[in-house]
Parts: C-alpha cells; sequence; structure tokens
C-alpha cells in the first residue's frame, strides 16, 4: 500500500467499504488524512469499524468539513436508486 499524502491534514470522507474503499482509508490514512467512511451495509461498516478504520454516518455529516470525497467504485449510481 502506497500512502497518499496529498491530503494530509484534511477530512476525507469515503463512501462504499468494499475492497476499494476499505484501501483508499487505509492509503489515506497512511498519508495523514483524517477519514471518515460509510458504507449502507452494516455488514461492511462493522468489517470496517473492526479494521480500525473511522466509521461515520456521512448522511448526517456536516459536508463544509470535508475537504473530498472519495465515491468507491462499486456503489452503483442507478440501483437500487441513487445516493
Amino acid at each position: 500500500m502506497t500512502p497518499v499524502s496529498a491530503f494530509f491534514g484534511q477530512r476525507i470522507a469515503i463512501f462504499g467499504l468494499g475492497a476499494s474503499g476499505l484501501a483508499a482509508a487505509a492509503a489515506l490514512g497512511a498519508g495523514g488524512a483524517e477519514v471518515a467512511a460509510w458504507d449502507d451495509a452494516a455488514a461492511r461498516r462493522s468489517a470496517a469499524a473492526a479494521k480500525g478504520v473511522p466509521v461515520v454516518d456521512l448522511r448526517a455529516a456536516d459536508w463544509s468539513r470535508f475537504a473530498a470525497l472519495v465515491l468507491a467504485p462499486g456503489v452503483p449510481l442507478t440501483h437500487p436508486r441513487p445516493h
């Protein structure tokens, strides 16, 4: 894993905690970003939290505090409904 330091010290939202979302969380965290991650699936949230990924309900988050959003490629854009 290569640390992503371009967002050092910034708060980054990650939506989708499959393989790519978890990899993004690890790389950003290793690079010094403050990660806030979410997935609609409770099992994925639990698995991510068990790996030390900070899980934050992005539906209720203050979006003015985020520098960027990482949207995992596995998140469906139209099914079952747009996010």
